[in-house]
C-alpha cells in the first residue's frame, strides 16, 4: 500500500523567522529616520534626529484608527452591504477637506506641519506593532501554538473564523485616507505659508490623488481581508501615510522651486504611461475573473489549467507576468524623480524591492499549484516586470 502524501512545508518569505524579526526593526526605524532626516532639511523645519513617538502623536493615532473602526462597524439600517463603504470614505474626504478649508479660510493659526510628521510617523508605527501583538496573541489562543511566532507575527496567520476587531477595520482604506490627509495639510502648509502652493506641489498632490481615490473606490466594492500580520499593518498605518507623500513634503520646503522643462515631460510621462498601464491592466483582470466571456476580453489569448481555471496571457498581461506591478512602479517613479536623487527615491526603491521578494515566492506557489500551465504562461510570458529586461 502506498504512504500517504505528506504535504510540503508552506515556502517561508523574506528568509524565515531570522528575516522577519530584522525587518520588523528596520522597516519601523527605516521609515521614521527617512521621514526625520528629509523633514529636517531647510531652517526651521525641525531637526534630522530620530523621532520618538509622543503621547499626543499615540493619541491622534488611535483616536484616527478607532473612528475608522468605527465607521467600519457600522452599518445603516436598510442599506445594501455594498453601500457603506462608498459613503463612507466620501464621507470621510468631505469632513477632512471641509474641515482643513473651514480652518484656513478662518485664519486659525496651525502649528508647522513637518515637525508633526516623524513623531506622528513613529507613532503610527508603535500601534502597528501593537496591533500585531494583539492579532498574534488571539491567533495563538484559537488555533494554539502553531509556526514561528516572530515569522507568524510579521506575516499574520489564516483566518479560520469570522472576522472581528481588529481584523474587520479595512486598513488599506485608512492608509490611503491618512494619506490623502497629509496631501491635504501639505497643500494647506504651503497656501498659508506662501500664499498659494508652488505648481510641483500641486501636480505632485494631484498625481498621487489619483491612483489613491482609485484604489479607494476600488476597495469600497470589496469587504474588508485581513490585515496580513504586523506587515500589512505597518504598511497602511505608515509606511503608505508617511513614505507615499514624502516627495509633496519635500517640495513644500522649496515654495521657488521650478522643474525644468525636459525634466518636467520625462517624469509626467512617466507617470502617464504608468497611469495607462495600471488601468488597462487592473481593468482587464477585473473583468476577466468576472466573466472569462465579456467582449471586452474574450478575444485574448489564454492558458488552460488542469484545475479547470484559465490564466489570461494576452494584452497587457501578456507583455509581462505582472503588469499592474509596472504601472504602478512607473507612477510612483513620475512623482518620485521631480525630487532628484533624494531619500524618497530611496524609499520607492526599498519598497520595491520588498514587493519583488514576495513575488518571487508567489510565483513558486503558483508553479506548484499550477504545474505545467503555469510553464507553459512563463514560456508564453517570459518577462516579469521589465519588457526585454526583467
Amino acid at each position: 500500500m502506498e504512504p500517504p502524501r505528506t504535504r510540503p512545508p508552506p515556502e517561508l518569505e523574506f528568509g524565515g523567522p531570522w528575516g522577519a524579526g530584522a525587518l520588523t526593526l528596520l522597516l519601523p526605524l527605516g521609515l521614521v529616520g527617512v521621514v526625520s532626516v528629509s523633514l529636517g532639511e531647510g531652517e526651521g523645519w525641525g531637526t534630522p534626529a530620530l523621532a520618538l513617538p509622543t503621547p499626543p502623536t499615540l493619541m491622534f493615532v488611535l483616536a484616527w484608527v478607532g473612528a475608522h473602526g468605527l465607521g467600519s462597524c457600522w452599518r445603516p439600517p436598510r442599506t445594501p452591504a455594498d453601500i457603506p463603504g462608498p459613503l463612507r470614505d466620501l464621507g470621510w474626504l468631505l469632513v477632512l477637506g471641509g474641515t482643513l478649508g473651514g480652518v484656513l479660510a478662518l485664519g486659525v493659526p496651525l502649528p508647522p506641519l513637518c515637525p508633526l510628521l516623524p513623531p506622528l510617523a513613529a507613532a503610527s508605527s508603535s500601534v502597528a506593532f501593537g496591533l500585531g501583538l494583539v492579532l498574534l496573541v488571539r491567533q495563538r489562543l484559537r488555533q494554539g501554538g502553531n509556526g514561528n511566532p516572530v515569522y507568524e507575527f510579521f506575516m499574520g496567520g489564516e483566518l479560520v473564523s469570522p472576522l472581528e476587531p481588529p481584523e474587520c477595520v479595512h486598513w488599506e482604506r485608512v492608509g490611503l485616507c491618512a494619506w490623502m490627509l497629509v496631501l491635504a495639510a501639505a497643500l494647506g502648509e504651503q497656501q498659508r505659508l506662501w500664499g498659494s502652493p508652488s505648481l510641483p506641489l500641486a501636480l505632485v498632490a494631484a498625481a498621487q490623488g489619483v491612483p489613491v481615490l482609485w484604489r479607494l473606490r476600488e476597495l469600497s466594492r470589496n469587504s474588508p481581508s485581513g490585515p496580513g500580520g504586523f506587515l500589512g499593518l505597518f504598511g497602511a498605518l505608515a509606511w503608505g501615510p508617511f513614505g507615499g507623500p514624502l516627495p509633496a513634503l519635500l517640495l513644500l520646503h522649496r515654495p521657488k522651486y521650478r522643474l525644468g522643462a525636459a525634466r518636467g515631460a520625462a517624469c509626467g510621462g512617466l507617470y502617464v504611461l504608468g497611469l495607462w498601464i495600471f488601468h488597462g491592466a487592473t481593468t482587464q483582470k477585473s473583468l476577466f475573473s468576472r466573466d472569462p466571456r465579456d467582449p471586452r476580453v474574450a478575444g485574448l489569448p489564454t492558458v488552460p489549467t488542469a484545475t479547470g481555471q484559465v490564466l489570461l496571457a494576452g494584452g497587457w498581461w501578456g507583455v509581462v507576468r505582472r503588469p499592474d506591478d509596472l504601472g504602478e512602479l512607473l507612477m510612483a517613479l513620475g512623482w518620485t524623480l521631480p525630487c532628484g536623487l533624494s531619500l524618497p527615491l530611496m524609499l520607492l526603491l526599498v519598497g520595491a524591492v520588498l514587493r519583488e521578494l514576495r513575488a518571487v515566492v508567489g510565483e513558486r506557489r503558483q508553479q506548484r499549484r499550477f504545474g505545467g500551465a503555469w510553464g507553459e504562461l512563463c514560456h508564453r510570458v517570459p518577462y516579469r516586470l521589465l519588457p526585454l529586461i526583467y
